[in-house]
């Protein structure tokens, strides 16, 4: 498990390509669980619910979601807010 330090450096709020692709990295290495995913999300503000983001890091987690797949669909998102 990872400790709450490493949730601080992971999640700071910026919503770049680049600290998403950190943030989905984490994941797919097993460094953060989905929940812990999930709770970095929430903390920088992200309206979706908890399960839907859940559903997504265990995506980033087996594969079918890239670290870059994941930060181009965060930075059309950002756009649409």
């Amino acid at each position: 498990m990872a400790t709450k330090p490493a949730m601080k450096s992971l999640f700071k709020g910026k919503e770049t390509p680049a600290e998403e692709k950190k943030e989905a990295r984490a994941v797919k290495s097993g460094k953060i669980s989905p929940a812990q995913y999930a709770k970095g999300e929430k903390m920088e503000g992200e309206k979706d619910k908890k399960s839907t983001m859940v559903k997504r890091a265990k995506a980033m987690k087996s594969g079918k979601l890239s670290p870059a797949g994941y930060a181009a669909m965060e930075k059309k998102e950002g756009k649409r807010k």
